[in-house]
Protein backbone atom coordinates (compact mmCIF):
# COMPACT_ATOMS: atom_id res chain seq x y z
CA UNK A 1 0.00 0.00 0.00
CA UNK A 2 1.51 2.94 -0.91
CA UNK A 3 1.55 5.70 1.48
CA UNK A 4 0.84 9.13 1.07
CA UNK A 5 3.35 12.07 0.95
CA UNK A 6 3.69 13.96 4.77
CA UNK A 7 3.26 17.57 3.92
CA UNK A 8 4.54 20.33 6.15
CA UNK A 9 3.03 24.11 6.54
CA UNK A 10 6.04 25.15 4.56
CA UNK A 11 5.17 22.85 1.88
CA UNK A 12 1.53 23.09 2.02
CA UNK A 13 2.30 26.55 1.12
CA UNK A 14 4.61 25.90 -1.80
CA UNK A 15 1.87 23.24 -3.01
CA UNK A 16 -0.54 26.01 -2.92
CA UNK A 17 1.29 28.36 -4.71
CA UNK A 18 2.32 25.36 -7.15
CA UNK A 19 -0.88 25.44 -7.99
CA UNK A 20 -1.04 21.92 -6.64
CA UNK A 21 -3.93 20.16 -4.42
CA UNK A 22 -2.93 19.08 -0.87
CA UNK A 23 -5.18 16.00 -1.65
CA UNK A 24 -2.56 14.71 -4.76
CA UNK A 25 -2.50 11.41 -5.87
CA UNK A 26 -0.63 8.89 -3.93
CA UNK A 27 2.60 7.58 -4.92
CA UNK A 28 3.21 10.84 -7.69
CA UNK A 29 4.83 13.67 -6.36
CA UNK A 30 8.03 13.56 -3.80
CA UNK A 31 9.18 16.86 -3.47
CA UNK A 32 7.20 19.82 -5.45
CA UNK A 33 10.03 22.64 -4.36
CA UNK A 34 12.66 21.53 -7.24
CA UNK A 35 9.96 22.31 -9.59
CA UNK A 36 10.23 26.21 -8.33
CA UNK A 37 12.38 27.81 -10.60
CA UNK A 38 14.59 29.61 -7.86
CA UNK A 39 15.26 25.98 -7.46
CA UNK A 40 19.20 24.84 -7.55
CA UNK A 41 20.60 21.38 -8.58
CA UNK A 42 22.36 19.41 -6.59
CA UNK A 43 25.35 19.37 -9.81
CA UNK A 44 25.73 21.08 -12.92
CA UNK A 45 24.58 18.77 -15.79
CA UNK A 46 27.91 19.64 -18.78
CA UNK A 47 29.23 22.82 -16.47
CA UNK A 48 31.81 20.70 -14.28
CA UNK A 49 34.95 22.51 -15.91
CA UNK A 50 33.64 25.85 -16.47
CA UNK A 51 32.79 25.69 -12.95
CA UNK A 52 35.79 24.38 -11.33
CA UNK A 53 37.47 27.31 -13.29
CA UNK A 54 35.60 30.17 -12.00
CA UNK A 55 35.61 28.98 -8.51
CA UNK A 56 39.17 28.54 -8.57
CA UNK A 57 40.12 32.13 -9.93
CA UNK A 58 37.51 33.33 -7.69
CA UNK A 59 38.96 31.48 -4.38
CA UNK A 60 42.38 33.10 -5.39
CA UNK A 61 40.92 36.63 -6.14
CA UNK A 62 39.63 36.12 -2.44
CA UNK A 63 42.21 35.05 -1.03
CA UNK A 64 44.74 37.77 -2.09
CA UNK A 65 42.61 40.67 -2.91
CA UNK A 66 39.83 40.07 -1.12
CA UNK A 67 37.21 41.56 -3.44
CA UNK A 68 36.59 39.75 -6.78
CA UNK A 69 33.52 40.50 -9.20
CA UNK A 70 32.13 38.22 -11.85
CA UNK A 71 30.08 37.71 -14.57
CA UNK A 72 28.34 34.62 -15.30
CA UNK A 73 25.96 35.30 -18.76
CA UNK A 74 24.38 33.58 -21.45
CA UNK A 75 21.13 32.96 -23.38
CA UNK A 76 17.70 32.73 -20.88
CA UNK A 77 17.13 28.92 -19.65
CA UNK A 78 21.33 27.96 -20.09
CA UNK A 79 21.95 27.92 -16.08
CA UNK A 80 23.49 30.97 -15.36
CA UNK A 81 21.41 31.40 -11.80
CA UNK A 82 22.26 28.07 -10.77
CA UNK A 83 26.20 28.38 -11.58
CA UNK A 84 26.02 31.41 -9.49
CA UNK A 85 24.31 29.82 -6.99
CA UNK A 86 27.15 27.05 -6.65
CA UNK A 87 29.63 29.73 -6.99
CA UNK A 88 28.26 31.40 -4.00
CA UNK A 89 27.73 28.12 -1.69
CA UNK A 90 31.61 27.51 -2.63
CA UNK A 91 32.65 30.82 -1.32
CA UNK A 92 30.50 31.44 1.66
CA UNK A 93 32.28 27.72 2.63
CA UNK A 94 35.70 29.47 1.76
CA UNK A 95 34.93 32.38 3.97
CA UNK A 96 33.45 31.05 7.01
CA UNK A 97 36.39 30.71 9.27
CA UNK A 98 37.47 30.37 13.00
CA UNK A 99 37.78 33.52 14.96
CA UNK A 100 35.42 35.66 12.24
CA UNK A 101 33.06 38.08 13.71
CA UNK A 102 29.94 35.76 11.77
CA UNK A 103 29.32 34.08 8.57
CA UNK A 104 29.56 35.91 5.78
CA UNK A 105 26.56 37.60 4.48
CA UNK A 106 24.61 36.38 1.71
CA UNK A 107 22.42 39.26 -0.03
CA UNK A 108 20.47 38.00 -3.22
CA UNK A 109 18.92 40.21 -5.40
CA UNK A 110 16.71 39.85 -8.40
CA UNK A 111 18.11 42.27 -10.74
CA UNK A 112 14.80 42.72 -12.52
CA UNK A 113 12.53 43.38 -9.55
CA UNK A 114 15.22 44.88 -7.13
CA UNK A 115 13.98 42.42 -4.67
CA UNK A 116 16.03 40.73 -1.47
CA UNK A 117 15.01 38.64 0.80
CA UNK A 118 13.37 40.33 4.29
CA UNK A 119 16.41 39.59 6.62
CA UNK A 120 20.13 38.74 6.48
CA UNK A 121 21.04 35.42 5.52
CA UNK A 122 23.27 33.52 7.79
CA UNK A 123 22.49 29.93 6.40
CA UNK A 124 22.41 28.46 2.69
CA UNK A 125 22.14 31.40 -0.21
CA UNK A 126 18.19 32.73 0.07
CA UNK A 127 16.55 31.81 -3.14
CA UNK A 128 13.94 34.52 -4.59
CA UNK A 129 11.64 33.21 -7.33
CA UNK A 130 11.36 36.06 -10.10
CA UNK A 131 8.36 38.13 -10.87
CA UNK A 132 6.69 37.67 -14.08
CA UNK A 133 6.84 34.06 -14.15
CA UNK A 134 4.26 31.12 -14.02
CA UNK A 135 5.54 30.02 -10.56
CA UNK A 136 6.28 33.73 -9.17
CA UNK A 137 4.50 34.92 -5.74
CA UNK A 138 6.09 38.21 -3.57
CA UNK A 139 9.30 36.78 -1.85
CA UNK A 140 8.93 39.67 0.36
CA UNK A 141 11.81 41.75 1.14
CA UNK A 142 12.56 44.93 0.20
CA UNK A 143 11.92 46.44 -3.30
CA UNK A 144 11.14 49.53 -5.04
CA UNK A 145 11.42 50.44 -8.24
CA UNK A 146 14.18 49.45 -10.77
CA UNK A 147 16.42 52.08 -10.93
CA UNK A 148 19.73 52.38 -9.90
CA UNK A 149 18.77 54.46 -6.65
CA UNK A 150 16.31 51.68 -6.10
CA UNK A 151 18.74 48.66 -6.17
CA UNK A 152 21.54 50.31 -4.03
CA UNK A 153 18.45 51.13 -1.40
CA UNK A 154 17.63 47.47 -1.44
CA UNK A 155 21.19 46.92 -0.51
CA UNK A 156 21.45 49.09 2.21
CA UNK A 157 18.13 47.84 3.53
CA UNK A 158 19.42 43.93 3.86
CA UNK A 159 21.60 45.71 6.30
CA UNK A 160 19.50 48.98 8.06
CA UNK A 161 15.35 47.93 7.27
CA UNK A 162 14.80 51.65 8.61
CA UNK A 163 17.05 53.26 5.59
CA UNK A 164 14.21 55.24 3.57
CA UNK A 165 16.37 56.05 0.31
CA UNK A 166 13.99 58.32 -1.16
CA UNK A 167 16.11 60.99 -2.67
CA UNK A 168 19.20 59.13 -2.15
CA UNK A 169 21.32 58.73 -4.93
CA UNK A 170 23.01 55.60 -5.87
CA UNK A 171 26.43 56.04 -4.80
CA UNK A 172 25.25 57.85 -1.68
CA UNK A 173 22.99 53.94 -0.96
CA UNK A 174 26.17 52.43 -2.10
CA UNK A 175 28.64 54.34 0.35
CA UNK A 176 26.76 53.70 3.09
CA UNK A 177 26.43 49.93 2.42
CA UNK A 178 30.01 49.46 2.25
CA UNK A 179 30.74 51.57 5.45
CA UNK A 180 28.34 49.18 7.38
CA UNK A 181 29.99 46.30 5.80
CA UNK A 182 33.37 47.44 6.87
CA UNK A 183 31.81 48.10 10.57
CA UNK A 184 30.21 44.45 10.85
CA UNK A 185 33.46 42.95 9.19
CA UNK A 186 31.65 40.41 8.16
CA UNK A 187 32.58 38.93 4.75
CA UNK A 188 29.99 39.44 2.26
CA UNK A 189 28.49 37.99 -1.16
CA UNK A 190 26.30 39.88 -3.23
CA UNK A 191 24.34 37.81 -5.86
CA UNK A 192 23.07 40.09 -8.99
CA UNK A 193 20.60 37.35 -10.60
CA UNK A 194 18.67 37.94 -13.17
CA UNK A 195 19.95 40.39 -15.07
CA UNK A 196 18.06 40.57 -18.12
CA UNK A 197 19.12 41.61 -21.64
CA UNK A 198 18.62 45.32 -21.49
CA UNK A 199 19.66 45.92 -17.95
CA UNK A 200 21.99 49.02 -17.27
CA UNK A 201 23.67 48.23 -13.68
CA UNK A 202 27.14 50.14 -14.20
CA UNK A 203 26.43 52.88 -11.86
CA UNK A 204 25.99 49.76 -8.91
CA UNK A 205 28.35 47.26 -9.83
CA UNK A 206 31.10 49.54 -10.84
CA UNK A 207 31.35 51.37 -7.02
CA UNK A 208 31.02 47.61 -5.89
CA UNK A 209 33.55 46.43 -7.88
CA UNK A 210 35.96 49.49 -7.15
CA UNK A 211 35.10 50.80 -3.53
CA UNK A 212 38.39 52.84 -3.48
CA UNK A 213 37.03 55.10 -5.75
CA UNK A 214 33.41 55.88 -4.11
CA UNK A 215 34.87 55.79 -0.50
CA UNK A 216 36.60 59.11 0.28
CA UNK A 217 38.69 57.67 3.07
CA UNK A 218 39.57 54.34 1.12
CA UNK A 219 38.61 51.09 1.06
CA UNK A 220 41.49 50.11 3.86
CA UNK A 221 39.57 47.57 6.62
CA UNK A 222 36.38 46.44 4.28
CA UNK A 223 36.26 42.48 4.59
CA UNK A 224 36.17 40.28 1.56
CA UNK A 225 33.58 41.34 -0.59
CA UNK A 226 32.12 38.99 -3.71
CA UNK A 227 30.21 40.38 -6.56
CA UNK A 228 28.40 37.69 -8.56
CA UNK A 229 26.38 38.89 -11.49
CA UNK A 230 23.96 36.24 -13.28
CA UNK A 231 21.34 36.67 -16.20
CA UNK A 232 21.32 37.27 -20.24
CA UNK A 233 24.73 39.85 -20.17
CA UNK A 234 27.37 40.76 -18.99
CA UNK A 235 26.48 43.19 -16.32
CA UNK A 236 30.22 44.39 -15.70
CA UNK A 237 31.68 47.55 -17.96
CA UNK A 238 34.30 46.78 -20.01
CA UNK A 239 37.18 49.26 -17.49
CA UNK A 240 35.94 46.63 -14.57
CA UNK A 241 38.32 43.77 -14.21
CA UNK A 242 36.00 40.36 -13.51
CA UNK A 243 35.85 36.94 -14.07
CA UNK A 244 34.32 36.51 -17.13
CA UNK A 245 31.97 33.11 -18.09
CA UNK A 246 29.59 33.25 -21.11
CA UNK A 247 27.71 29.84 -20.88
CA UNK A 248 26.10 28.43 -24.37
CA UNK A 249 22.71 26.71 -24.16
CA UNK A 250 22.44 23.30 -23.08
CA UNK A 251 22.85 20.42 -26.02
CA UNK A 252 19.90 18.06 -26.34
CA UNK A 253 21.56 15.29 -24.51
CA UNK A 254 22.47 17.60 -20.98
CA UNK A 255 18.84 18.89 -21.15
CA UNK A 256 17.97 15.64 -21.18
CA UNK A 257 20.25 14.65 -18.56
CA UNK A 258 19.31 17.79 -16.13
CA UNK A 259 15.77 17.34 -16.52
CA UNK A 260 15.92 13.39 -15.55
CA UNK A 261 17.40 14.21 -12.28
CA UNK A 262 14.67 17.17 -11.78
CA UNK A 263 12.47 14.76 -12.45
CA UNK A 264 13.16 11.77 -9.72
CA UNK A 265 13.58 14.27 -7.13
CA UNK A 266 9.91 15.96 -7.75
CA UNK A 267 8.50 12.62 -8.70
CA UNK A 268 8.38 8.91 -6.64
CA UNK A 269 8.42 7.12 -9.53
CA UNK A 270 11.09 7.66 -12.62
CA UNK A 271 9.07 9.40 -15.67
CA UNK A 272 9.17 7.30 -18.93
CA UNK A 273 12.12 7.90 -20.38
CA UNK A 274 10.42 8.68 -23.46
CA UNK A 275 8.45 11.53 -21.41
CA UNK A 276 11.87 12.55 -20.38
CA UNK A 277 13.12 12.90 -23.76
CA UNK A 278 9.76 15.04 -24.96
CA UNK A 279 10.32 17.33 -22.05
CA UNK A 280 13.76 18.45 -23.63
CA UNK A 281 12.21 18.63 -26.72
CA UNK A 282 9.46 20.91 -26.01
CA UNK A 283 12.01 23.09 -24.02
CA UNK A 284 14.06 23.36 -26.89
CA UNK A 285 11.04 24.34 -28.61
CA UNK A 286 10.67 27.02 -26.85
CA UNK A 287 13.49 28.33 -26.23
CA UNK A 288 13.83 28.16 -22.71
CA UNK A 289 16.11 25.78 -21.99
CA UNK A 290 16.51 25.12 -18.04
CA UNK A 291 14.42 27.52 -17.37
CA UNK A 292 11.15 25.97 -18.35
CA UNK A 293 12.22 22.34 -16.87
CA UNK A 294 10.29 23.08 -13.51
CA UNK A 295 7.02 24.14 -15.41
CA UNK A 296 6.61 21.26 -17.92
CA UNK A 297 7.42 18.61 -15.03
CA UNK A 298 4.55 20.19 -12.75
CA UNK A 299 2.15 20.13 -15.88
CA UNK A 300 2.68 16.87 -16.91
CA UNK A 301 2.59 16.13 -13.04
CA UNK A 302 -1.28 18.04 -13.55
CA UNK A 303 -1.97 15.68 -16.25
CA UNK A 304 -0.90 12.35 -14.58
CA UNK A 305 -3.33 13.15 -11.40
CA UNK A 306 -6.42 13.91 -14.07
CA UNK A 307 -5.88 10.06 -15.34
CA UNK A 308 -4.93 8.77 -11.62
CA UNK A 309 -1.98 7.62 -12.33
CA UNK A 310 1.10 7.42 -9.97
CA UNK A 311 4.02 7.50 -13.14
CA UNK A 312 4.24 10.48 -15.94
CA UNK A 313 4.51 9.01 -19.42
CA UNK A 314 4.83 10.48 -22.39
CA UNK A 315 0.92 11.07 -23.42
CA UNK A 316 1.22 13.47 -20.46
CA UNK A 317 3.94 15.84 -22.41
CA UNK A 318 1.89 15.17 -25.65
CA UNK A 319 4.83 16.00 -27.51
CA UNK A 320 5.20 14.35 -30.66
CA UNK A 321 8.15 12.95 -31.95
CA UNK A 322 8.83 15.44 -35.00
CA UNK A 323 8.89 18.11 -32.91
CA UNK A 324 12.53 18.97 -32.34
CA UNK A 325 12.95 18.99 -36.33
CA UNK A 326 9.33 21.79 -36.22
CA UNK A 327 11.13 23.74 -33.19
CA UNK A 328 14.43 24.11 -35.70
CA UNK A 329 12.47 25.61 -38.04
CA UNK A 330 10.40 28.08 -36.27
CA UNK A 331 11.44 29.92 -33.20
CA UNK A 332 10.32 30.44 -29.77
CA UNK A 333 7.87 32.72 -30.72
CA UNK A 334 5.58 30.54 -32.76
CA UNK A 335 4.03 28.39 -30.08
CA UNK A 336 3.29 31.53 -28.75
CA UNK A 337 1.34 33.32 -31.73
CA UNK A 338 -0.18 30.22 -32.86
CA UNK A 339 -1.75 29.58 -29.33
CA UNK A 340 -3.27 33.11 -29.17
CA UNK A 341 -4.78 32.73 -32.92
CA UNK A 342 -6.31 29.11 -31.88
CA UNK A 343 -7.66 30.64 -28.46
CA UNK A 344 -9.37 32.82 -30.73
CA UNK A 345 -13.11 31.80 -32.78
CA UNK A 346 -12.23 34.17 -35.71
CA UNK A 347 -9.78 36.33 -37.21
CA UNK A 348 -7.31 38.84 -35.13
CA UNK A 349 -6.25 42.33 -36.09
CA UNK A 350 -2.82 42.71 -35.39
CA UNK A 351 -3.32 44.78 -33.03
CA UNK A 352 -4.93 42.67 -30.59
CA UNK A 353 -3.04 39.93 -31.55
CA UNK A 354 0.36 41.67 -30.19
CA UNK A 355 -1.69 42.73 -26.95
CA UNK A 356 -2.78 39.01 -26.45
CA UNK A 357 0.77 38.05 -26.74
CA UNK A 358 2.15 40.84 -24.31
CA UNK A 359 0.11 38.97 -22.18
CA UNK A 360 0.85 35.39 -22.60
CA UNK A 361 5.17 36.36 -22.64
CA UNK A 362 4.63 38.21 -19.10
CA UNK A 363 2.57 35.18 -17.57
CA UNK A 364 5.93 32.75 -18.92
CA UNK A 365 8.67 35.39 -18.24
CA UNK A 366 9.91 35.94 -21.98
CA UNK A 367 10.34 39.71 -23.39
CA UNK A 368 7.03 40.60 -25.61
CA UNK A 369 7.93 40.95 -29.56
CA UNK A 370 7.84 44.65 -30.63
CA UNK A 371 5.50 45.83 -33.13
CA UNK A 372 8.46 45.94 -35.72
CA UNK A 373 9.40 41.72 -34.61
CA UNK A 374 5.74 40.82 -34.25
CA UNK A 375 5.33 42.09 -38.24
CA UNK A 376 8.00 40.58 -39.32
CA UNK A 377 7.33 36.94 -37.96
CA UNK A 378 4.03 37.58 -39.31
CA UNK A 379 5.21 37.29 -42.60
CA UNK A 380 7.52 34.67 -42.26
CA UNK A 381 4.77 32.34 -40.92
CA UNK A 382 2.64 33.76 -44.16
CA UNK A 383 5.40 32.81 -46.32
CA UNK A 384 5.11 29.09 -44.50
CA UNK A 385 1.74 28.77 -45.29
CA UNK A 386 0.59 28.86 -41.75
CA UNK A 387 -1.64 31.88 -40.82
CA UNK A 388 -3.30 34.08 -43.22
CA UNK A 389 -3.22 37.87 -43.58
CA UNK A 390 -6.43 40.32 -44.92
CA UNK A 391 -6.41 43.98 -44.85
CA UNK A 392 -10.07 45.36 -44.13
CA UNK A 393 -11.22 48.35 -44.92
CA UNK A 394 -13.02 50.69 -41.75
CA UNK A 395 -15.80 53.12 -42.38
CA UNK A 396 -13.75 56.10 -42.02
CA UNK A 397 -11.40 55.14 -44.48
CA UNK A 398 -9.10 53.76 -42.15
CA UNK A 399 -7.92 49.86 -42.82
CA UNK A 400 -6.95 47.16 -39.66
CA UNK A 401 -4.90 43.84 -40.95
CA UNK A 402 -6.93 40.69 -39.81
CA UNK A 403 -4.67 37.42 -38.89
CA UNK A 404 -5.86 33.81 -39.22
CA UNK A 405 -4.80 30.63 -39.07
CA UNK A 406 -4.94 28.39 -42.85
CA UNK A 407 -6.14 24.58 -42.42
CA UNK A 408 -2.69 24.21 -42.69
CA UNK A 409 -1.24 26.44 -39.84
CA UNK A 410 -3.84 24.59 -37.63
CA UNK A 411 -2.74 21.15 -38.26
CA UNK A 412 0.72 22.79 -38.26
CA UNK A 413 -0.20 24.02 -34.70
CA UNK A 414 -1.36 21.05 -33.46
CA UNK A 415 2.04 19.26 -34.39
CA UNK A 416 3.83 22.12 -32.70
CA UNK A 417 1.92 22.20 -29.84
CA UNK A 418 0.30 18.63 -29.05
CA UNK A 419 -2.16 20.90 -27.08
CA UNK A 420 0.13 21.65 -24.23
CA UNK A 421 -0.64 24.69 -21.94
CA UNK A 422 1.06 26.09 -19.11
CA UNK A 423 -0.16 27.28 -15.99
Amino acid sequence: MSATPTISHAQTENDHNLGVSQEATPGLWRDLQVLERSWTPPALIGRDEVLSEVETRVLRGLAHEGRVAVSIFGPKGSGTSAMAAHLVATAKDRLTRPGAKGAPLVIHVDASTHRTPSALVAGPAPRVIPSGTGLARDAGGSGCGRSPASLATALFRELDPSYDGRGASAEFGLLLFLRRLRTMGRPAILLLDQVGAKADLARVVRPLARPERLMPEGAAGLPPLLVVAAGERDAFPEDVEAVRSRLSPLNHHDLCQATQVRANLAFRQEPDPTAIHAFADLSVARGWGLSAVGDLLLEAGRRAESRGSSRVEAQDVGVPAGLRVAAREGGPLDPLVLESLRASPGPLSVGVLGRLLRVRCHAEGVSAPSPARLWRHLVGLERKGIVRREVRVGGAGGSSTQVSLTPEGRSEDRTLMANHSFA
